[in-house]
């Protein structure tokens, strides 16, 4: 048989000399002495040598020395037994690398038996090696780590047994590892959580959720219940199969109790919380409430609550339940008993202190201390006593855990909350024999002071309209004078009366204050005038001004508001003989609420410095003796205060003898309701024509807007044109100039707010970059107005559109400095004065009475007002401009009487650009009302 496969010695042998060339292991052969005769091409290539440096060298050369020394050793044996298996030596490479190898050889002997040769092979297993040193060194971090944790850490079987655990677990449980390792988790879990941990296990091994956490109780060493958060997750071996649990167990035994304790404090406060809101409740369901509370919060089973009468020594039920009652050998029909009959409640109503037992429950078939009336197992009697005869027993039974303190503590708050519904409804018996007298007295003096207000406001009500009757008559000069001190008189004397009554409201809380949106200037305008006379009398100047910061509407009380400059104002004029009277109104404090600070300074007599502190008291006076020079009722600075500070703000003063006073006083208000319309503008506005010949160019896509926005805007006095869209809107202002464009912000095309911003950037021409634009928009959102005006619209009105606020946001855009001046139209009415006003109310006669006094008295004031601003005499300017608005005032002609308080302003301001500009207005406005009450005038003639 040939062997060779039908090829010759020669060529088998230069195929197997092939095949040792290219083998792709590491093979070498060696002789006797342990030199090389042969490598492969893996040897070298894996060893980084040229065969020339290899052939016949020293095998052990090329190990590190270790493995040369162990090489040495066994070389000797192979010799001998002719055979080497998977022997673990080093081998070092020509660049300093270090291989992991094993060695197998079969040695070659001739007949003699003699070696020949070896023929090796050589396996690299530094990769292995390598990878055996990392999971090595991976085990043991893993066991240092699972030993060291400070949180429990174990290893647990698939089926529920312990396989491994650390020191921290142990800590947990309370025992050593012995004696934990191959027990069940169901034989370490609290009774009533047994099932949890079976239910993750089962879910884990069926392919459900393999990584799962839950909170459960085991039970300690000791006995009691340890909580732990259980974090598990399954692991699975090389072929996927579920291999055991790992698991994390942290121990949150504090965290449970802490929480559960924040449980127990916030469930106490609501429950006191709700017995103190049930003060319409009897004692029998004040009693079943604080006793199901008291059950609760201790974690009892059943409870008593009760009451002793001292007086009977008896004990009466408030609620009760059977268990508690048979606990204390009592029948479940007791209602009342001797306090004797139960040893337990006598122990604690004798001690005055808590009486329990924390004996766990066992069937000893008898009660744990042998005497009647002792209740097997636990049990906490509180007894609740107060300074009075009022006492309280509450008892709770049966709680798995011992009773301690905080429960104590809970029965007496418990106990504490009903005893004060006892004392509470014996005080307002008390309090209610005590109101009934009060309210009788209280009646009566009203019914009194109802009957002065009424005998004294009678005839001084006749006095003063008489008197001004006989004034409007033209009487004498020297019966004028005489006339005018009667009505000074009168109404000083009416100023006490209602000094002395709004102090008996406000001692009496009965003092009420109304918020209603009012003019600060109008209101201010009506409460100086009745002292123009007493300040001319005197010879002293009487002067107000207004920031221009303060909004000119304001929501509040301005009846009480006014009330304190009148007695500030009165007060000044009547202790100053000389100089000047100044009332100023600043904003202290913008936004919602508005803090707005009123100063009275007048040049009088000034208050000694130690008589200050008691000013604002009740009936103090500067001057006490009979002979005092000055009247009054020492009521009028104390009236203030009181009003001041129920109006949120305060009071004070600074003076000095000899050298005047300055009172000063702030109040809260709000501004002015932006629902609210101020009814005389709008009237004035629409029903008078106040938009007459105003250019308005309407851009509304909706054609039912257009229709009945043009139609109030045409109503009012405007001449309108209509756009559909924004590019509409820019082609018609370019065609035409308007004084006002109302602006849809959604149109198709190009919308309002776009519009809007070629209008400002100059596209329809230089002039209409100023141009009002008020934008008509749905959006009402917040930050929808920042959004409107940063993009350069003057104002906007929201849809639906409301008329008066539309008209009220077109005024307010109009009235803004350089835009009245800009518009090429007439803002206000042909007619300036509010005529209508008096004729509906009846009072023609009356309009035409003082619109012929106008008439007659305004050419000299408009004399002085002239001859002041030739003359740069600021101040006189100021006073002009008082008088005109005076008589602007009741003539309604509200054009009038803002350009003269605005002309007033900046005369008391030296403003002599503000005076010029302001003065032009007013006289202006002054020729309008003139002619207007002519044209009035010969039309009644003619009538």
């Amino acid at each position: 048989m040939d062997l060779n496969g039908g090829e010759g010695p020669a060529n088998a042998l230069e195929r197997l000399e092939t095949l040792y060339e290219m083998a792709p292991v590491m093979l070498h052969s060696i002789d006797a002495t342990g030199r090389l005769l042969t490598v492969n091409a893996r040897w070298l290539e894996t060893l980084g040598y040229a065969a020339p440096d290899v052939i016949g060298r020293y095998l052990g050369d090329f190990f590190t020395p270790a493995s040369r020394t162990e090489f040495q050793a066994a070389l000797p044996r192979f010799l001998q037994a002719g055979a080497l298996t998977a022997m673990p030596f080093q081998m070092a490479a020509k660049d300093g690398r270090v291989l992991d190898v094993l060695l197998s050889s079969v040695g070659e002997f001739d007949p003699a038996g003699r070696f020949i040769r070896s023929l090796a092979a050589i396996e690299d297993i530094t990769a292995r090696r390598r990878a055996e040193r990392v999971l090595a060194k991976s085990e043991e971090l893993f066991r240092m780590a699972f030993e060291g944790a400070n949180e429990g850490l174990c290893i647990v079987s698939l089926e529920g047994r312990l396989l491994l655990v650390n020191e921290a677990l142990c800590r947990f449980f309370g025992c050593q590892a012995d004696n934990l390792v191959g027990k069940t988790i169901q034989e370490l879990a609290h009774q009533d959580d047994k099932g949890i941990t079976p239910h993750h296990i089962v879910r884990a091994l069926s392919g459900g959720q393999e990584h799962f956490r839950f909170e459960k109780r085991y039970r300690h060493a000791s006995g009691r219940a340890v909580w732990a958060r259980v974090s598990a997750r399954l692991v699975r071996d090389a072929a996927d199969a579920p291999l055991h649990f790992i698991c994390h167990v942290l121990d949150v035994t504090e965290t449970r109790h802490s929480t559960e304790q924040l449980s127990l404090h916030s469930k106490t406060l609501e429950a006191l919380l709700r017995l103190g809101r049930m003060r319409e409740d009897g004692l029998p369901e004040l009693g079943a409430y604080a006793m199901s509370r008291a059950v609760v919060l201790t974690g009892s089973r059943s409870g008593i609550f009760a009451m002793y009468d001292a007086d009977k020594d008896t004990i009466r039920l408030l609620a009760a339940q059977r268990q508690a009652l048979s606990a204390f050998g009592l029948s479940p029909d007791a209602r009342c008993f001797g306090l004797r009959e139960v040893e337990l409640f006598a122990r604690a109503w004798q001690s005055q202190h808590p009486v329990l037992a924390n004996t766990t429950r066992v069937d000893e078939g008898s009660r744990d201390d042998g005497r009647p009336g002792a209740p097997r197992g636990r049990y906490l009697i509180v007894p609740v006593a107060d300074e009075a005869k009022s006492r309280l027993l509450v008892a709770v039974v049966d709680k798995d855990e011992p009773y301690d303190d905080a429960d104590v503590h809970r029965l007496s708050l418990l106990g504490e909350g009903v005893l004060a519904h006892v004392k509470e409804r014996s005080r307002e018996r008390d309090l209610e024999r005590a109101r009934r007298q009060a309210e009788a007295a209280s009646r009566a003096k009203s019914d009194f002071l109802a009957n002065m207000s009424h005998e004294i406001r009678t005839p001084l009500s006749g006095i003063i309209g008489l008197t001004q009757m006989t004034l409007s008559q033209t009487p004498r000069p020297e019966v004028r004078e005489n006339l005018e001190m009667i009505l000074d008189s009168s109404r000083s004397l009416l100023g006490i009366v209602n000094d002395i009554l709004d102090f008996s409201k406000i001692e009496a809380g009965k003092m009420e204050f109304s918020s209603v949106d009012f003019d600060l200037r109008e209101a201010l305008d009506r409460t100086m005038k009745p002292f123009q006379f007493s300040s001319r009398q005197k010879g002293l100047k009487l002067s107000v001004r207004i920031a221009s910061d303060v909004p000119e509407v304001l929501n509040g009380d301005p009846d009480r508001i006014m009330q304190v400059v009148r007695n500030l104002v009165g007060n000044a004029l009547k202790f100053t003989d000389q100089g000047e009277v100044a009332v100023e109104f600043r904003l202290l404090r913008p936004g919602d609420p508005l803090l707005v600070e009123c100063s009275v300074r007048d040049t009088g007599i000034g208050i000694p410095e130690d008589r200050l502190p008691d000013l604002f008291q009740v009936f103090t006076q500067l001057e006490a003796s009979r002979t005092k020079r000055f009247g009054g009722t020492g009521l009028g600075l104390a009236i203030s205060r009181r009003l001041v500070e129920m109006m949120g703000g305060t009071i004070g003063v600074e003076s000095r003898s000899n050298h005047g006073s300055t009172f000063s006083f702030t109040v809260s208000l709000r501004p002015a309701r932006e629902e609210q319309r101020d009814e005389a503008r709008v009237e004035t506005a629409v029903l008078a024509g106040g938009f007459a010949g105003l250019r308005v160019l309407l851009a509304e896509d909706n054609q039912v807007n257009r229709l009945f926005l043009k139609h109030f805007l045409v109503e009012a006095g405007c001449e309108v044109r209509l756009a559909g869209s924004g590019g509409e809107a820019l082609a018609l202002l370019a065609q035409g100039p308007a004084d006002l464009v109302l602006m849809d912000i959604q149109m198709p095309e190009m919308d309002g707010t776009e519009a809007t911003r070629r209008i400002r950037d100059g596209e329809v021409g230089e002039a209409a970059r100023r141009l009002p634009v008020v934008a008509l928009t749905a959006y009402s959102m917040k930050g929808d107005r920042e959004r409107f005006l940063s993009a350069g619209l003057d104002d906007y009105v929201s849809k639906p559109v409301d008329v008066d606020e539309l008209f009220m946001v077109m005024r307010r855009v109009l009235d803004r400095p350089g835009v009245a001046e800009e518009t090429n139209r007439p803002v206000r009415s042909s007619l300036p004065m509010d005529m209508a006003y008096y004729r509906d109310r009846g009072k023609t006669a009356f309009a035409r009475e003082i619109s012929r006094m106008f008439l007659d008295e305004s050419p000299a004031v408009a004399a002085n007002l002239d001859r002041a601003v030739r003359e740069e005499n600021w101040e006189a300017v100021g006073d002009a401009a008082h008088t005109l608005l005076g008589m602007a005032v009741p003539l309604r002609a509200r054009g009038l009487t803002e350009d003269a308080r605005r002309l007033q302003e900046a005369g008391l301001a030296g403003d002599a650009t503000g005076c010029r500009e302001a003065c032009r207005r007013v006289r202006g406005e002054l020729d309008r009302v003139q002619s207007a009450i002519r044209d009035l005038l010969r039309g009644n003639e003619g009538a």
